[in-house]
This record gives C-alpha cells, structure tokens and sequence, in this order.
C-alpha cells in the first residue's frame, strides 16, 4: 500500500530553518508510510522477535485465517475494474492474486465462511464488495541504530459498482475503496536509515479514499479497447507496475518504481489527488496509455481528512506515458511482459542541496532553490524461464525494472531491481513461492553532500556511501483461500541516513528478518467477482 506515498518530506520546501528535523520529514518522504496499530503487539514484539511473529500469526488467524496469493499494498493494488481482460499488462487483479504471469487463475475453492444471500443479491445487481488486510512484522537482530522489532498494519475496503449492469450505462463502472493504515516502522524508528524493510511503514496514521473513480470502457473497433479512468487516484495502479516485485516485503520492491514519489512528489496510494488515465489496446497483447496527476501537498499531511479533496495544495501535474507488451499463461507455455515509460513533472521541484541564494542547506539553511520541471524513464519486466506445461501453476520467472531521473537536483539518480520467483516449490505446494530480489539504488552528488553535511554537523567526519544495496529472500506459504504467509530475511549494505541525517558514522550494515501476512477477504469468504 506501499502504500504508498513515501510521506512528508514536502515539508522541505516550506522550510529549513530547523535542518535536522527537516532531513527527517525529507526522508520519511524517500521512505514511505508508518502506522501504529496493534501497539501492544509491537511492545511485546521489542524482546525476542519469534514473539512478535507468534503475535501476530495469532492476531491475524482470529480476525481472518487466510492469504493471498501475491502481496497486495495500495501502492501497487488496482482497484475493481471492467477493463477488458485481454491485456491484464497494466493492471493488478483486485482480489490480491498474482498476475496470471506467474500462474494460472486460481481454481475454485470453498469459502470458510457463507455469506448472507444479501452480496449475492448485491452482485447480480452489479454491486461488488472487496476487503483486505495486511500486517507487516520486522526486526533487526543486527545492524542500525539500534535493535527492536515492530509491526505496520492496513486494512482496505470498498465496492465496485458495475453502471451498466445496475442503471443500463454502457461500459461504466464507479469504484470507491478506502485504506486505513497504522504503523511503527523498523527503518524509521530502529535502523535509523536505508530503504523501508517494511514495504507498508508510513510516518503517520490515516484513513483515506484510496480511491473514488468513475471507469468507461469505449470500443473502438475492438471491443472496450479504449478505457478511461478518473478522480481521487494514484499513478501507481496504472503505471510502472511489476507484479512480481510485489511477491516480497521491503520497499525496494514491493510498490510503484523507487525512486518515483521521491523525485516527482506525486501523489500516490494510499494518498492520491485528482488525476485521470487513457489506455488504449493497439492489439489483445500491447498497449499505449497517458495519465495526468496533480501533485498536491496536501496529500501527505497527517490533518488531511478522508474527504478533503479540495485543489488548494496542488502545486503542477505529473504527466506519464507508457507503452507495453504482455502475454499470459493461457496463451503460451512461457509468458512475459515488458513495460517503458516516462515521467514529467510539471510543476517546481525543490534542490536537495541548495537555497535560494546558491548556497548548501545543511550550512545557511533558507529556503530550497526551486527547479521547475524533472524527467525520468523506467523499464520493467518479467519472463518465464521454465514451465513443464500450460495446465501447470508451476514455474520459474524472472523479473526486472529501473527507474532513472535526469535531475541532479533529486535525491535519487536511479534505482535498479531484479529477482527470481520460483512457483509451486514441493509436490504438494503447487501455490507456494519462493524469491530473490537484489535492488541497487545510486544517489545523486548534491544528495551525498547534503547527507555528509547534515553527518558534519552532528560531529562526524568523512562522506556518505553514494550506493545502497538490498537483497531479500522469502518463501510465500499459501495457508488458505486468499491467506499468504511470507517469511522473509533481508540485508541492507549502507543503509542511508535520510531518517537520522546527523548520525555521526555509517549507519552497520542490517540484517533483517520478516512476516508478512495478506489476507484477501474476498476469496476468504467468497465475495462474488464481477
């Protein structure tokens, strides 16, 4: 859910006055979202960290015993759609299944729970209803600051209404989902820096529309190969989407393109603005699509309420284009699909460097010196390497992507990851997963110097590494119908200290370890899918 705006470093641009505190918010902004949830939990998780596994595995079997195929975060999940199905290339499924690119659809399975007759009744009516939850728990028995254990929480829910099933609108559809989310992260509050080891962490709680939009698919030529979607919503749903970086827990992977909210302050899940797409299919298997998307301040603050959705913070528009190919499991025995596009802002940015007047932050403070307008390009894909059959879920693929801006006066220069899933492990675990994934990310010159400037004023000496690296490693356990179990270790070479810019050394190496926990209620309880 990645959710996915990384927060608050928008506060960098009204004010440097107090630096330290400011560094702060700018890398709550590069980090991503906190919350603060099962807060007794996350105490009784500060000793050993099995308890904290054990915890929540209990917390999470009494209120839903199931998962997910794939992990879903709002910074990655689509909400309902009536797009057409023949090019699901851009698109995440809204019931938390994985792509059918790593495997086929998933076979019927009895919910563990009968529903009142009523969302049957609802659902031939055109009214769909859709929930989910996530809990993410981290520790870091080495590296950091220091060490502790935590929990991040969110829950999402809402409906899709089918227009022309319901009143006769052709092609319509309204969907209005929202996200509560609730945090302690282990990257902000213990390691003290380098890229969130929990991909759902946020600096403050909230509850927020994560998205309210109105669908319409036009046929022109082909049927529905024309689709048009706008309101409250992010990018992130409709742009630089790699469904298989979201089957792992650090923010590295799982989410939009790293390195997008931070160098563009556009606003993405769990905190969208207005904004609007177009996506055409050129043929059953490539597309073409452009979007707009304000860029408003507003957004990522903790006062913002669910419904405001006034204009008065936005400060320019983000405008992306994105052209793809992607086939499926259906249609070959080794699928794949490939994305590029480009990103513009525009729109001021602020430098990470220096003031008004020419002259470094960290040293005079003042106000940023603004830029106006940042272009960047990304690449993501994926491709299955081995498959006995196409009747078989089981499978090898690899995936890919890099993000890279052409700004100096950004944080990141670019961000690079790429990984192996391997579907169906052991005999009996035909949906089970287990992964790899290794993302470098570079930083730009005038954001070291700011860092080894901040660092310098907190009594160290010497430079900070320009270069962080993450690996991660998990195994997904497909518990029940809609229910994932992800265990998972990771380890962070230079962790980056945009949370403590005045730590006065290099922030040790980190060695995580994790469990994420999806619960799809959708398939938990058998809600009907459009």
């Amino acid at each position: 859910m990645q959710i996915q705006s990384d927060v608050k470093t928008l506060q960098r641009i009204a004010s440097f006055v107090d630096e330290d505190q400011s560094i702060r918010l700018s890398s709550n902004l590069e980090g991503r979202f906190g919350m603060t949830l099962f807060t007794r939990v996350s105490r009784f998780c500060f000793r050993p960290a099995v308890r904290c596994a054990i915890a929540a595995t209990i917390l999470c079997a009494a209120s839903s015993s199931s998962q997910p195929q794939a992990t879903q975060n709002p910074s990655s999940q689509s909400p309902p759609t009536t797009e057409s199905s023949s090019n699901p290339s851009s698109q995440t499924p809204p019931s938390g299944e994985s792509s059918d690119l790593i495997r086929a659809k998933p076979e019927p399975e009895k919910p563990i729970v009968l529903l009142p007759k009523f969302f049957s009744q609802a659902a031939r009516k055109g009214i769909y209803f859709h929930a989910f939850l996530n809990e993410e728990l981290a520790a870091n028995p080495s590296g950091g600051i220091d060490q502790g254990a935590t929990a991040s929480q969110y829950v999402t829910f809402g409906t899709g209404i089918d227009l022309e099933r319901l009143i006769g609108w052709r092609g319509g559809a309204l969907h209005a989902i929202v996200i509560a989310l609730s945090s302690n992260g282990l990257s902000l509050n213990h390691i003290g820096g380098g890229i969130d080891v929990q991909e759902n962490a946020t600096p403050f709680n909230l509850v927020r529309a994560l998205n309210f939009t109105l669908e319409q698919n036009i046929s022109l030529g082909e049927k529905n190969n024309l689709n048009l979607i706008a309101g409250r919503v992010g990018a992130t749903p409709y742009f630089m989407g790699n469904d298989l970086a979201c089957l792992f827990m650090n923010h590295a992977f799982c989410g939009m393109m790293y390195g997008f909210y931070q160098s563009t302050l556009s606003s993405v899940s769990p905190a969208p603005s207005w904004g609007g797409r177009a996506k055409f299919n050129v043929t059953p298997k490539t597309y073409v699509e452009f979007g707009g998307y304000a860029i408003d301040l507003n957004t990522v603050q903790a006062s913002t309420s669910i419904f405001t959705w006034n204009t008065r913070g936005v400060t320019g528009i983000n405008y992306l284009a994105e052209a793809g190919h992607a086939t499926t499991l259906a249609e070959q025995n080794k699928p794949h699909y490939f994305r590029v596009g480009v990103s513009y802002v525009d729109g001021p940015r602020p430098d990470v460097l220096l003031n008004t007047n020419g002259l470094p932050l960290f040293q005079f403070g003042g106000t940023p010196l603004s830029h106006y307008g940042e272009t960047a390009f990304y690449a993501t894909g994926a491709q299955v390497i081995q498959r006995t059959d196409r009747a078989s879920r089981r499978n090898v693929a690899l995936f890919g992507s890099i993000y890279y801006n052409f700004a100096d006066s950004e944080a990141i220069k670019y961000a690079i990851k790429g990984g192996v899933v391997k579907t169906g492990t052991f005999g009996k675990r035909p949906g089970d997963t287990l992964g790899f994934a290794v993302s470098p990310v570079a930083f730009t010159d005038k954001q070291v110097e700011f860092l080894s400037g901040m660092r310098a004023k907190g009594g160290g000496v010497g430079r900070v590494p320009s270069h962080e690296v993450v690996f991660e490693a998990n195994y997904g356990y497909r518990l029940a119908s809609g229910v994932v179990l992800r265990p998972n270790v990771q380890y962070i070479v230079n962790p980056d200290s945009r949370y403590t810019p005045t730590f006065p050394r290099d922030i040790p190496n980190v060695f995580a370890v994790g469990l994420q926990i999806n619960a799809n209620l959708d398939a938990l309880f058998g809600l009907p899918h459009h």
